[in-house]
């Protein structure tokens, strides 16, 4: 038997990086530093990019990014048939 047949790669959960950046921390830094660019003020865009990046990097480090799923789950609007049973209010999150 061949010993890359019953490695697991350490990578799976991992999201996918770009230099070292993620989507959503990508999406972060563009939207102020394109709404600077537009504005007039690139380097102000600039810096408050870089800080909603690092606002959202602690806020993924606390609780492994489940206080930011949470948080989106019960203040982002859903719809109202999105589930086929409603979800009781005390369960955070299903596994499996």
């Amino acid at each position: 038997m061949d010993q890359g047949e019953h490695t697991i790669l350490n990578r799976l959960d991992k999201p996918l990086r770009f230099l070292g950046v993620n989507k959503d921390e990508a999406l972060a830094l563009m939207v102020p530093l394109l709404g600077g660019l537009f504005m007039g003020w690139v380097l102000t865009g600039f810096m408050l990019g870089l800080g909603t990046v690092s606002f959202l990097r602690t806020l993924k480090k606390r609780n492994e990014g489940a206080m930011l799923i949470h948080a989106l789950y019960w203040h982002l609007p859903t719809y109202k048939r999105s589930l086929k049973l409603p979800v009781p209010s005390h369960i955070r999150e299903y596994i499996g």
